[in-house]
Order: C-alpha cells, then sequence, then structure tokens
C-alpha cells in the first residue's frame, strides 16, 4: 500500500501523486546568481574519472537527433541484455528518448561493456555537469523535462524504500570499496552514487540490481544528506550536483531532502522541470513521459 500524508482537511493524499506532481511541475527559470565556493568540505569523489565539471557540449539522447547511429546502436545493443526488464528501453525512429533512473543505469552499464560504444566516448551527464551546464545556460530544454541522476543509499533499513536494490548497491559499493577510496566505515555513511550500472537479476523488482562500474560510477558524501525537508538555496548545485551548507535556507530554487531522519532507504538524485533538486524521489522506474537522458562527450573512458 502506497504512503500517503495527511493534510489540514483530515482527507488522506496519495504521497506518490504528490511526488509525481512535483515532477510535472513548469514554472519559469530562477533568476541566475553566482555562487562562489566556500572553504567547505567538497565531496568529490577521490576515485578517478574522466568527466569534466563542465563539458564541451550535450544533447538529448534521441532516435535521430545528433548521434542518431550511436543511440540507436546503443538502443539495440541496451535491449538484447535487458529485454524485459524496467531497463529495457522503447525502440523508435523519430524523438526524444524516454529515461528514467533504471532505464539510464542500463544505458551506462551496456557502454561500458563494449568497446565499440565505448570509443565514441558518450556517457550521461553526472549531477554537477547538469549544475555546471545550467549555470552556463547550456542544459537543453531544461523546462520541458526532468532528469534522474543516481541514487542516494541513506540506510538499509527494514522500513526503508527500495530495501532490495539498497542491498544489492551496499555489496557492489562494499566489493570495489578500495578502487572508490572508501573505508568501511564510509559504507555505513550516507552516500551519493551518480551513474551506477545494472546486472539482470530477476530477484529484483525491476529485473535488474544495481552495480559500481569503476572509472565511471561517482560515490561520495556529502554534508547536505543530513538535512530534512524542504530547503530553499540560492544559485547552484556545483558542490557534487547539490549545494553547500552556506547556500541554504535562502535563494529562490529548492532542495528535496528526505522527511524522516532515519529508515530512508535508498532514494533517486533527479532535477525537476522547475530546476529544483530531488534527493527523496522513491520511484527508480518513473514512467513519467518527461523524462530524459542528456549525453556529453566525457574523454576516454576503458572497462577496468
Amino acid at each position: 500500500m502506497p504512503k500517503a500524508l495527511r493534510v489540514k482537511n483530515n482527507k488522506m493524499v496519495n504521497k506518490r501523486f504528490l511526488e509525481i506532481a512535483e515532477r510535472q511541475k513548469n514554472s519559469s527559470l530562477p533568476v541566475e546568481k553566482i555562487v562562489t565556493q566556500p572553504k567547505s568540505k567538497n565531496p568529490v569523489a577521490t576515485q578517478s574519472t574522466n568527466f569534466p565539471n563542465l563539458p564541451s557540449e550535450s544533447f538529448l539522447m534521441s532516435y535521430d537527433g545528433q548521434h542518431k547511429d550511436f543511440f540507436q546502436e546503443l538502443i539495440k545493443k541496451n535491449n538484447q541484455i535487458y529485454a524485459g526488464t524496467g531497463a529495457e528501453i522503447s525502440t523508435g525512429t523519430s524523438g526524444e528518448v524516454q529515461g528514467h533512473l533504471i532505464k539510464r543505469m542500463g544505458l551506462i552499464s551496456t557502454i561500458a561493456n563494449d568497446s565499440s560504444l565505448r570509443s565514441a566516448n558518450l556517457f550521461p551527464i553526472t549531477a554537477t555537469q547538469s549544475e555546471y551546464l545550467f549555470q552556463a545556460g547550456k542544459l537543453t530544454n531544461p523546462k520541458d523535462n526532468w532528469e534522474d541522476f543516481g541514487m542516494v543509499l541513506y540506510d538499509r533499513s527494514l522500513s526503508g524504500e527500495n530495501l532490495q536494490e539498497a542491498q544489492a548497491l551496499y555489496e557492489s559499493l562494499k566489493n570495489h570499496k578500495q578502487n572508490l577510496g572508501l573505508s568501511e566505515s564510509d559504507l555505513e555513511k550516507r552516500l551519493i552514487v551518480v551513474n551506477p550500472g545494472v546486472e539482470v537479476d530477476s530477484s529484483m523488482p525491476h529485473g535488474v540490481k544495481p552495480i559500481i562500474i569503476p572509472g565511471i560510477t561517482q560515490v561520495y558524501q556529502h554534508e547536505v544528506l543530513e538535512k530534512t525537508g524542504k530547503i530553499n538555496f540560492n544559485g547552484y548545485g556545483l558542490n557534487g550536483g547539490l549545494p553547500w551548507i552556506n547556500q541554504l535556507d535562502k535563494g529562490d530554487r529548492t532542495l528535496y531532502m528526505p522527511d524522516e531522519n532515519s529508515d530512508i532507504g535508498l532514494r533517486v538524485l533527479y532535477r525537476n522541470r522547475d530546476l529544483d533538486l530531488y534527493a527523496r524521489y522513491d520511484d527508480l522506474a518513473d514512467s513519467d513521459s518527461d523524462g530524459r537522458v542528456t549525453f556529453a562527450p566525457q574523454g576516454q573512458v576503458s572497462k577496468k
């Protein structure tokens, strides 16, 4: 049974309905403000990736637009692996490709495991890159779409959301902790996991389980993960895709964190059409048609 929220008129409102409505909102862009980096802890991952903060260009995944041959090949190879799972991509000949977190993870894994696709050096952007592109006025059609970037592993509570995926992600983090520069104690902290991949697993709710892909997946801690509720912030999320602490409680953008302090589970990190940032949404495979995947040149990436 879906969770519900009680409102002032004592009627019960479906929480998922409210979250989907938040995804679909579309208002004017906030006034651009430049934020200077303070001397607070930077959460950038210690692991090595070749992803620049501000790509030279970016473009939405589409059936017939820029890099159409690459995308058609990617869809074909992706569906050969993930047919019948939540990571399967609808085939088509025109228009932009609809995407959510599970589909995005399949695309990333398909590229990582295919030398021909890797040679194009094109990967989905990270949460950090999305904010730098927004700051530079280069984020493609942000008022028309929302985009998932990764997962926030708050805990593995039996009462938390996405328990099976949370446990699978934890095990993959544990297996790759040395490569990621994480200690045993780090694994018990709240972690942002950007651009994870997936493997087929019929025991999982969406037919796939999340995995870490060394050299592509980015994992880091962030001080705002201890916050709760709806928080205004000023400027851009240039600190690993989220704002610094000194940007909070002011400004005209909004960061949505879980309302609870514990038993949170695994949530989605994403940007909505109002350019607000979310680290509390619990649907890993949102079917809303406005979901997109933005790609960019990412430098040479070799499978490790």
